[in-house]
């Protein structure tokens, strides 16, 4: 059986893109590639998988719920943990940690879409770290491209068998140079985001369509899906700066934050909107001026890639940290510990026209529209050296985008 159930005759080659369930952005990233590719490059065929969804009930608890209870509850030890393991050079993958991972991962590893791959995409260092050390052992044929959905290629991502790593910026290609991976092993790309971004919406027409105020200075709020952001605090600081600012809080899966902030808003029901899981956030960050939200990977680089100038909330210590920096150091993002003085900065920013339209400049100097497309081309290069029955041409259009039924099915998990 061909798990990439071809519907013609095969064409191209079988790229599978591995992720694992551990927030949001891995997933995005997987699927922003893999959309890229099978509309920019025909023939392409692409599957994306979990690894988390085929191991054991234990390691899943210990993966997900772990990292979760050490960001809320016992954010410095997270960040100890984050700089301690950042070590030089290349992942060692003969300790302990290696080895439980590469036991619980054996249904993965072993599975059809590994063995029949013609290319292998990882977008969340487990799989990386997996599939790197199976490599090593020469028991995967595929080349392994490793995507960094982190400003900061920490060691977790630096593992010895990658063909390729695509990187943030020529700042973390500079990270990796110095850890000793050879730069031919190294493009920069961007962090891949869905392709609807590489052609924004105008702000009028994402406002008209989703029956926003068409004047008035619009906030997103965003960041709420796992209960880390604080962004129930920011909202209580917009409001509380009264004015005609309208706000949009979305709460992805969060479900008891959704059901939380609509009694908290109460009567200013008409200067809010609380959302869930959206599929739409590339309309909404299109229709407003300010972004407040976590740092994460791939929410600011969405946001720096149509000039969305943000308030970045409490970062977790480690990557979010590196994330943070980097957007403040480039002047496209503003940096608040606590939430509720975020939101207070972010109603007076929102009213401010020249510092909003310098952080819109700066952030669209950040961004990188086409960072999918981009990753899409260098990750399929390797398909044109390994084999030489797979040909491609770079000239395809970055601005492609996902078709409307693939982003139903696909929400995005804000």
């Amino acid at each position: 059986m061909n798990p990439f159930r071809p519907t013609t005759r095969i064409a191209g080659p079988r790229v599978l893109f591995c992720t694992a369930d551990v927030g949001c952005g891995h997933g995005r990233a997987a699927l922003a590639v893999s959309d890229a590719m099978r509309t920019g490059w025909p023939g392409v065929q692409t599957k994306v998988v979990d690894a988390l969804s085929t191991t054991p009930a234990w390691f899943n608890h210990l993966y997900r719920d772990l990292y979760l209870l050490g960001a809320k509850h016992f954010p410095r030890l997270n960040g100890w943990l984050y700089d301690r393991t950042d070590i030089p050079d290349t992942l060692n993958q003969d300790g302990f940690a290696a080895m439980v991972e590469f036991r619980a991962t054996q249904v993965f590893s072993n599975s059809d879409p590994i063995r029949q791959a013609d290319l292998i995409v990882c977008t969340h260092f487990l799989c990386a770290r997996v599939l790197s050390k199976m490599r090593g052992r020469n028991e995967l044929k595929a080349p392994l491209a490793v995507v960094v959905t982190d400003q900061h290629p920490h060691a977790v991502w630096r593992v010895p068998h990658a063909d390729l790593f695509l990187v943030a910026s020529e700042t973390a290609a500079a990270e990796m140079a110095r850890h000793g991976i050879p730069p031919g092993r190294v493009v920069v790309t961007g962090i891949p985001i869905d392709t609807r971004f590489a052609e924004p919406m105008a702000r009028s027409t994402a406002r008209a369509r989703h029956d926003l105020p068409p004047d008035a200075p619009i906030i997103l709020l965003s960041g709420g899906g796992l209960g880390l952001g604080g962004i129930d605090l920011a909202l209580d600081g917009i409001l509380s700066a009264g004015g005609d600012i309208f706000t949009i809080a979305v709460c992805g899966k969060n479900e008891k934050l959704h059901a939380q902030l609509k009694i908290e808003v109460g009567s200013d029901f008409h200067r809010c909107r609380i959302l869930g899981i959206t599929s739409r956030m590339h309309e909404l960050m299109a229709a407003a001026d300010l972004l407040v939200g976590k740092p994460g990977g791939l929410t600011t680089a969405e946001a720096a890639a149509i000039g969305l100038p943000m308030i970045l909330l409490r970062p977790i210590p480690g990557q979010e940290e590196r994330n943070a920096a980097m957007l403040v150091n480039s002047a496209a993002a503003q940096l608040h510990q606590n939430p509720f003085d975020a939101g207070r900065a972010a109603a007076t920013l929102v009213n401010n026209s020249h510092d909003l339209n310098e952080m819109r400049q700066n952030a669209l100097r950040f961004g990188r529209r086409c960072a999918a497309h981009s990753a899409a081309a260098a990750a399929l290069s390797l398909c044109n050296t390994s084999n030489d029955r797979f040909t491609f041409s770079s000239a395809a259009s970055p601005a492609t985008r996902i078709p409307e039924e693939i982003a139903e099915i696909n929400p995005t998990s804000y």
